[in-house]
């Protein structure tokens, strides 16, 4: 994304080294992504740092809760002097693209959104500043909370594994067994959070709306079920299980861990290999030795 614009403020240079990154010419600034390496620590380990800071639109929530380093001080966001680096990762990232109206402003506003992603930015590009490229047992959780693959099993780590291996419809199908089935949903979910979810999931299975319009008599809860589901108009069965399953993960993170949950053969489930604990407090006796 290229523009004409005049020299950046101080701060702006600032949020150019470490949210993103500008190369000047004569007549015009292009804005660079912010998984494009700028600094000699971040070129040194160019494969990894791009990977990293574009496994953060992996995760949903990264977009709706700020990183803990965005409370720092040296934090560079500016709205206003960011829009153009956030234009920049909203045309290179297929997933921001996706995700922008679908939380935006139902969840967060446009600033929010953008500042909660860039926090993860920051905490990426820290790092790497850092000399620490591959997130150790301290960054562990620096690593979930922008969407990369940490060292050793996590959370969210094993929940990103089952969930990438799963085609749709059934993860959608997974989802929908989760909701109606597994552990409930956070008791703070909104319930127009709640209702969407709903007639998402009868989008997904049945289509667009063809009940009539609820009576007078009918609850305001049939009459406002029916106006959520009537505004999906005519979108997909597809597009309505994709932003199913993206609903649940801002309340859910790890539902498809939960046991309750049969996936599909062929699927590499990190679940199978974790042993269950001793019952009663008894001591697992040690593996019997392997014959020569």
């Amino acid at each position: 994304f290229a523009s004409e614009a005049p020299d950046p403020p101080e701060l702006g240079r600032a949020a150019a080294q470490r949210c993103g990154g500008r190369l000047m010419g004569n007549t015009q600034t292009i804005f660079l992504p912010p998984w494009v390496p700028t600094t000699e620590e971040e070129k040194a380990h160019g494969e990894e740092f791009t990977a990293a800071v574009k496994a953060i639109s992996k995760v949903p929530r990264n977009f709706v809760q700020m990183h803990a380093a965005g409370t720092s001080q040296d934090f560079p966001f500016d709205w206003a002097t960011s829009r153009e680096f956030a234009e920049a990762a909203y045309r290179g990232d297929e997933r921001i693209y996706k995700l922008l109206p679908r939380l935006v402003p139902k969840h967060v506003s446009e600033e929010e959104f953008w500042r909660n992603y860039f926090s993860h930015v920051y905490a990426v590009k820290t790092r790497f500043a850092r000399g620490v490229p591959a997130p150790g047992p301290s960054a562990a959780g620096d690593a979930a909370s922008a969407g990369a693959a940490a060292e050793g099993p996590t959370q969210v780590s094993r929940a990103n594994s089952i969930a990438s291996q799963v085609p749709y419809p059934a993860r959608f199908e997974l989802a929908l067994k989760y909701v109606r089935e597994g552990p409930s949903l956070p008791e703070n979910t909104p319930p127009g959070d709640r209702l969407l979810m709903d007639v998402l999931s009868k989008q997904a299975t049945v289509g667009p709306c063809t009940a009539p319009r609820p009576g007078l008599w009918d609850s305001s809860e049939a009459k406002a079920r029916h106006e959520a589901w009537t505004k999906l108009g005519a979108m997909s069965k597809q597009e309505a299980m994709h932003l199913y399953v993206q609903a649940l993960e801002i309340f859910r993170k790890d539902w498809i861990l939960w046991e309750g949950l049969e996936l599909p053969e062929g699927i590499d489930d990190p679940r199978a290999r974790t042993p269950a604990p001793p019952q009663n407090g008894a001591v697992r006796p040690p593996a019997a030795p392997v014959p020569a």
